[in-house]
């Protein structure tokens, strides 16, 4: 039997009151008139990668006005060296801030202030920071020792071996591990080193555990400069000297003359001597008043270090948190296995929290402080991206939370997840979770990186991008546009990763209608505020990670969750039926990430909260995370026990609660037993066809969806709303309302439907409209549904049933396709081999050509063709023509008669020529711009020099982590595709 789809027109005029976070900020009246035509700073930007100092300012000039013409807001300026598999040639090599480099930097930033542009720029060469100029003072620190069997009352001892066992992470003792590689004296020492202290440690039997309480701290016995130990004890014992000097860390992938250590990161002292030097050499340039120029903010680029770190600010800093001191536990930096479990997981646990509070303080904060009394602010992704990926010893949540402008990454076209199926290379929840609760407003995004050279258009980016919206992202920073010098040739030298952003692509002079769609976007999320119904706090773990939104947590379908720390649990208070945040969100549900141990002032915090009524879930702790708190004092292991209990499946305790948090329940669950509807539902939701977010600025809620699939799909999508919708369509701006759904005294369901991986907007606000009661049945699935200023267009030719007032009357619905096919004539540009004029007796791929200039061919292409259209084939003027152009490959710019239509660059390809269309004659012409992987193949297959680059392969769809050379690459299909044809369908009213 089929099911018959039902659809309701009617006027709204209740809003559902739901409370958004944080701090709106344009006036929702203006919304409409900005998604239109947005500003500038909610337009995309771009790493801007200046290649080992390879720098042409001529280019410069040319690369900002092009990046200026196609909607770049601004650049990160990031000097950069190159790896994996390029041949880069370089002949320049300026250093990073020398002369030449600052002389750039000034006709970079010049130039971007005439055009109203922002600029940021990397405070190093590549990552981390540092550079030449830094000392050994200031430069990473790591810890050493040695050991020597106790047996005088005088012994001199060894200076310990500085090497370092890069694979597992620690400093060992082993001879085959590597060397660090740091300054010494003459002397033959390090250039800088302290002696930090000097334990005898009582010798044990194999698999024995040392007491620490056995451990003797004999450093007052000792003289650095002759390295005598004068000590006398009884017993076995060996005697380490544990000395920290710099770790030899230099910068991960600097450009050729611009390598350097690392600072220590962990250090005010450093990270003021770092900035200040940047700084200094910027005002060079740029005068005193740096706020006054197109520099706005100082990037720190990720944190990657391997082995451990060292601080002299370390000991006391860990004492102030732990209540007790470091020294005796400092074998477990090397040897855990020698310490009782429960007394290595306690150390550990309070050594990395040191670090990440060391790191947030005295790197981040401290960087902040600088750059904001220059006139600048701050933008990172401080502190990743982190764990799983890599080991970054900070909590990420509150380190993102330092920065203005809080950074994350997404890459595309990857294999790269974990073991949990974790997507490693994606970091967007967490970032927007921290701007979120700690009140940033922005979330920017590294977006659209990739190992995959040229092989995507802005269609097959698209897809990622809107997942990275879903997730909260709200400014796009394209990673990322490589410079290039007039010499060299196209596509030219890039960085190694990235998605190749500049205007040495194919597809660049019809990028802009790209831009705007992700400016659209964003600044409609910039603009409002994230609503979500669950608070989930991922423990106090360090290092920790909230993975992809619905990865590590989830609540189920059509429910959205904010991601909170500890710092901010302790804050949330419960007013009136909600979890309240600092920042003003409010959530109805509470979850905690399941922990073996619970901080004790966690624990008084959810004990208020449920006192006064709050819901909270969580399976039960084992027991408490031992602090200096005083707060440890007043609890034991009865107090958990009384504020647990496993759900027993009745909705009574949920929806009166009884002081009580809950096990055993799941969060979808317990939210339907609350009675709290789903934000957004739809039938086969469990299957994730459609992703959302749910955003409100006053009494207008912004839920954006997207089409998760290639396919078309129409669905009838319920809303946790009572007002009329309208649709923003951010590809093409336009705005139209909604006439039809059905609306119950809660929600309201409307039926939508999304081409391949289309999004937009689903816009509820005041509503004006008057009452209609109206029913709409069509047999089946429902059809593919445009909503127009015109009516409805349903693009399925079957007879419509209209309800009203208990009446049905049949609407008709014709339709009719006109095909556009026979031959055409195909144009190509001269110098890349193939035909000047062709003709094509069908459409297909360029690929599918004998001619190798055609089969090879990358670039733009000419489509022309002339059509005729019967003076007599349309009787009526209500009909409604659309030009649809089937497949293409990558992005088409279409005329018709010689107007404009536009530049075509994600599904369905489908405009409306009602009007443009005329009697007898009509020409079409349509340029097509694909990727360069074909031409770079087609060189390295037939030997020819049309293209250069310094990257010699690339990854491909199918396979994970192989490099393939270009001429083994599989071709891409390009061109138009087709069929084309015209649509003829008459708007339901």
């Amino acid at each position: 039997m089929k099911k018959i789809a039902v659809i309701l027109i009617f006027p709204i005029l209740i809003i559902f009151d739901f409370q958004a976070a944080g701090q709106a900020i344009s006036d929702p009246d203006h919304l409409e008139e900005e998604f239109v035509h947005p500003p500038k700073e909610a337009w995309p930007k771009t790493y801007w990668w200046w290649l080992h100092g390879n720098i042409d300012t001529i280019r410069i000039r040319e690369e900002i006005a092009q990046m200026d013409k196609m909607g770049l807001s601004g650049f990160d300026i990031f000097d950069i060296g190159s790896y994996r598999n390029d041949t880069i040639i370089t002949k320049h090599n300026i250093p990073f801030l020398g002369p030449a480099f600052l002389q750039a930097l000034a006709v970079a930033f010049d130039e971007a202030k005439k055009r109203d542009m922002s600029v940021g720029m990397s405070v190093a060469s590549s990552w981390n920071a540092g550079g030449s100029w830094v000392t050994p003072e200031y430069a990473a620190k790591s810890i050493y020792f040695s050991r020597t069997a106790y047996t005088a009352q005088t012994m001199k001892l060894p200076f310990p071996k500085l090497v370092m066992n890069q694979k597992k992470g620690k400093i060992q003792l082993a001879a085959d591990v590597k060397t660090v590689d740091i300054e010494l004296d003459e002397n033959g020492r390090p250039a800088f080193y302290y002696d930090v202290v000097i334990l005898a440690i009582p010798t044990i039997a194999e698999n024995s555990l040392v007491d620490p309480e056995d451990i003797i701290d004999v450093t007052r016995y000792f003289d650095p400069k002759t390295e005598i130990l004068k000590w006398q004890h009884e017993g076995s014992y060996n005697i380490y000297r544990y000395v920290c000097t710099n770790s030899g860390e230099k910068l991960k992938l600097p450009s050729i003359s611009s390598d350097g250590p690392i600072i220590d990161h962990f250090s005010a002292e450093a990270t003021t001597f770092h900035f200040n030097y940047i700084i200094d050499r910027l005002k060079s340039i740029l005068g005193e008043n740096l706020g006054e120029t197109s520099l706005r903010h100082l990037y720190l680029a990720s944190y990657e270090v391997v082995g451990h770190v060292w601080t002299q600010e370390l000991p006391e800093k860990f004492r102030q948190l732990s209540g007790f001191d470091i020294y005796p536990y400092l074998p477990l930096l090397f040897e855990e296995e020698i310490y009782a479990p429960e007394v290595a997981e306690r150390v550990m646990k309070f050594y990395q929290l040191t670090l990440s509070e060391l790191m947030i303080n005295n790197f981040y904060r401290k960087a902040g402080e600088i750059a904001h009394n220059n006139g600048l602010l701050i933008n990172s992704e401080s502190g990743g991206p982190g764990f799983p990926l890599h080991n970054v010893p900070v909590e990420p949540l509150k380190s993102l939370g330092t920065m203005d402008l809080p950074r994350g990454e997404f890459w595309i076209n990857h294999d790269r997840f974990n073991d949990e199926g974790i997507d490693i290379l994606r970091m967007v929840k967490e970032v927007s979770s921290a701007s979120h609760i700690y009140g940033r407003g922005i979330v920017e995004q590294e977006a659209f990186t990739s190992f995959k050279h040229w092989q995507e258009g802005p269609f097959e980016m698209k897809p990622y991008g809107d997942r990275a919206f879903c997730e909260g992202m709200n400014k796009v920073v394209v990673h990322g546009s490589s410079h290039n010098p007039a010499s060299v040739g196209v596509p030219g030298n890039v960085y190694a990763a990235g998605t190749h952003f500049n205007d040495r692509r194919i597809w660049w002079p019809k990028i802009k209608p790209f831009n705007a769609y992700l400016a659209r976007v964003s600044h409609i999320l910039q603009q409002t505020d994230f609503v979500a119904d669950v608070l989930y706090y991922y423990g106090d773990a360090v290092p920790n990670y909230t993975s992809h939104k619905n990865g590590r947590f989830t609540v189920g379908p059509g429910f959205d969750y904010e991601v909170i720390n500890t710092e901010i649990i302790k804050q949330i208070e419960f007013e009136d039926g909600y979890f309240v945040l600092p920042t003003g969100a409010r959530f109805r549900l509470l979850v905690l990430e399941k922990e073996d141990k619970i901080d004790v002032e966690v624990f008084h915090k959810i004990k208020q909260l449920t006192g006064k009524g709050g819901i909270i879930l969580s399976e039960k702790p084992n027991g408490f995370y031992y602090s200096i708190s005083p707060l440890y004092k007043e609890y034991n292991l009865n107090d958990i026990e009384d504020l647990w209990t496993v759900y027993n499946g009745s909705s009574h305790d949920l929806q009166h609660s009884s002081g009580k948090i809950y096990a055993g329940v799941d969060p979808a669950k317990a939210l339907s037993q609350m009675g709290v509807e789903k934000d957004l539902s739809y039938e086969g939701e469990d299957l994730s066809l459609l992703d959302y977010i749910h955003h409100k600025n006053q009494d207008y809620s912004f839920y954006f969806i997207r089409n998760t699939s290639d396919q078309w799909i129409t669905m009838e999508c319920t809303f946790r709303q009572t007002t009329s919708g309208q649709l923003w369509h951010p590809v093409d701006a336009r705005i139209v309302d909604i006439p039809v759904g059905n609306r119950s005294s809660s929600n309201i369901t409307i039926p939508l439907s999304f081409a391949p991986y289309e999004a937009y907007f689903v816009v509820f606000g005041k509503d004006t409209r008057e009452k209609y009661d109206r029913l709409i049945t069509s047999p089946g699935a429902p059809a593919q549904i445009y909503y127009t200023e015109d009516g409805v267009l349903a693009f399925q030719n079957e007879q419509l049933t209209l309800s009203m007032k208990g009446i049905d009357q049949p609407i008709s619905n014709p339709q009719r396709s006109i095909p556009i096919d026979g031959a055409w004539e195909l144009f190509f540009p001269e110098g890349w081999h193939a035909p000047a004029r062709t003709i094509v007796p069908e459409l297909k791929s360029w690929t599918e050509f004998e001619d190798p200039g055609i089969k090879y061919f990358s670039g733009i292409a000419r489509y022309v063709k002339t059509f005729q259209h019967d003076i007599h084939s349309i009787h009526g003027d209500d009909y409604r023509i659309y030009l649809d152009l089937g497949d293409l490959s990558n992005v088409a710019e279409v005329w018709l008669n010689g107007q404009n239509l536009g530049i075509q660059w994600a599904a369905p390809y489908r405009m409306d020529v009602t009007g443009l269309v005329k009697p007898g004659n009509n020409r079409l012409e349509i340029e097509v711009a694909n990727t360069w992987s074909n031409r770079l193949k087609g060189d390295a297959v037939l030997g020819t020099d049309l293209t250069y680059t310094n990257v010699t392969s690339t990854d491909i769809n199918g396979l994970n982590k192989i490099d393939v050379p270009w001429k083994d690459v599989p071709l891409l299909k390009s061109g138009l595709l087709g069929p084309v044809k015209l649509i003829i369908l008459k708007p339901i009213r």
